[in-house]
C-alpha cells in the first residue's frame, strides 16, 4: 500500500479543517450576488400577442368543404410543418411574422422610433429607443448595427401554429418603455402590411386606372366622330356609302363601350382587392407598463449564489488540502515553483509603469 497516497476520509477530514477558507469563499460569493443586484440595471419585460386575419375567411372565400377544411389553422399548421402545398400565401402564417419581427428593417424602423423620455418623465415624444441603449460610437451606421444586434437579443417572438397567435415579449430598462416599444413593434408590422404587401395590388390598380382613362378617351373620340357623322349626314339613310359609315362607326363605338366598362370594372375589383387582400393584425392583449422588474432578482441570485458559494467553498478547501499534500510529497519541487513565483511576480510589478519609474528613481539616487 502506497502511504503517500490521499484517502477520501484524509482529504474529506483536511477540508473540514479549512471550513474557515469554504466559509470565506461562500460569503463572499453571496456578497458579491448582492452587490450585482443592487448595482445592475433592472430590465422589464412587456408582453403583447396577435394574430392574423386570413384573407380568404375575410372575403367570405368559398372553394366547398374542402378548402374550409384546408383553411382551418390547425389543419393549415400541420401541413406546413409535413412540407404539404397548400392554397395559403405563406407570407401570412405566422412563422413569417416571426421572422418579421426579427428581420432588420423592422428593428431598425423600432430604434428610430420615438417614445416618452422615461427618464425625464415628460410626455409626448421624447426620445428614440436607441438613445436609451446608451451605445457610444462616432460611426451612426455602426451604432445602429450594434443596436440592432442588441435589440434581437432582448426581443423574443413564439408563434403557434394551431392558433396562429403571435407572442412578443420585449426587455428594456423602463417599465413604460417595455411597453410602449412592444406595441409600437405590433404597429409596425400593420404598417408593414398597409405599405409593403399590397405593392401588387396598387401597380395593378394603377395599370388599370391608366388603361381606364386611355379607354374613356377612346371612346369619346369615337362617340364624338359619330356625332360629327350624323351631324354632316341628315339623310344618310338614302346613301348606301354612308349606309356603311355608319355600320363601321357603330362598331368602333359598341367596341369602345365594352372595352371601357370591362377595364372599369376590372379597375373597381383591383381597387377593392387593394384593401381585402391586406391581412388584418389583431391585437389580443395589448402590452401594459409591468410593476415586477424582470431581472435582477435579488432573491433568486442570493439563492443561487448561497449553492454556488457552498460548493466554492468545498473545492476551494479540498483544493487547499490536495496541494498542501502534494507539497509535503514533494518539497523540492514545491520550493522550485514557489521561488519561480516569486521571481514572475516581481518582474511584473517591476514592470508596471509606476513601479518603473520608482525603480529608475532608485538606481539615480544611488548613482
Amino acid at each position: 500500500m502506497d502511504n503517500g497516497q490521499l484517502r477520501f476520509p484524509a482529504l474529506l477530514a483536511g477540508a473540514l479543517s479549512r471550513w474557515r477558507t469554504a466559509v470565506a469563499v461562500a460569503f463572499g460569493t453571496v456578497l458579491l450576488a448582492a452587490a450585482l443586484a443592487v448595482i445592475l440595471p433592472p430590465s422589464y419585460r412587456g408582453t403583447t400577442s396577435f394574430v392574423t386575419t386570413d384573407v380568404g375567411l375575410r372575403m367570405g372565400g368559398g372553394g366547398g368543404a374542402l378548402s374550409g377544411l384546408a383553411a382551418e389553422p390547425g389543419i393549415s399548421g400541420i401541413a406546413s410543418q409535413l412540407g404539404l402545398g397548400s392554397t395559403r400565401d405563406p407570407s401570412e402564417s405566422p412563422a413569417f411574422y416571426e421572422q418579421l419581427l426579427n428581420s432588420r428593417e423592422l428593428l431598425t424602423r423600432l430604434l428610430l422610433s420615438r417614445f416618452p423620455d422615461p427618464r425625464a418623465g415628460a410626455a409626448g415624444d421624447g426620445v428614440t429607443l436607441l438613445s436609451t441603449l446608451r451605445i457610444r460610437d462616432d460611426d451612426p451606421q455602426r451604432a445602429l448595427e450594434t443596436a440592432v444586434k442588441r435589440l434581437r437579443r432582448r426581443m423574443r417572438v413564439t408563434v403557434d401554429l394551431k392558433t396562429n397567435l403571435v407572442v412578443l415579449t420585449l426587455d428594456a430598462r423602463w417599465s413604460q418603455l417595455a411597453a410602449d416599444a412592444a406595441n409600437r413593434a405590433v404597429a409596425l408590422v400593420s404598417e408593414f402590411n398597409k405599405e409593403q404587401r399590397v405593392s401588387r395590388a396598387r401597380a395593378r390598380r394603377d395599370f388599370l386606372e391608366t388603361r381606364v382613362a386611355a379607354a374613356q378617351a377612346e371612346l369619346r373620340a369615337v362617340e364624338d366622330s359619330q356625332k360629327l357623322f350624323y351631324e354632316r349626314n341628315r339623310s344618310w339613310q338614302n346613301s348606301p356609302a354612308l349606309i356603311v359609315e355608319d355600320r363601321r362607326l357603330r362598331r368602333q363605338v359598341e367596341t369602345a363601350s365594352t372595352l371601357y366598362l370591362s377595364l372599369r370594372q376590372q379597375y373597381e375589383t383591383a381597387r377593392i382587392d387593394e384593401v381585402n387582400n391586406t391581412p388584418v393584425i389583431t391585437v389580443v392583449d395589448a402590452a401594459v407598463p409591468p410593476r415586477r422588474r424582470e431581472w435582477p432578482r435579488p432573491l433568486l441570485m442570493l439563492v443561487t449564489a448561497a449553492v454556488l458559494g457552498a460548493g466554492l467553498g468545498a473545492l476551494t478547501a479540498a483544493s487547499g488540502e490536495l496541494a498542501d499534500h502534494w507539497a509535503r510529497e514533494h518539497p523540492e519541487q514545491a520550493m522550485l515553483l514557489r521561488t519561480t513565483l516569486a521571481r514572475v511576480l516581481r518582474e511584473v510589478a517591476g514592470a508596471l509603469p509606476g513601479r518603473r519609474g520608482n525603480a529608475r528613481a532608485r538606481a539615480a539616487r544611488a548613482a
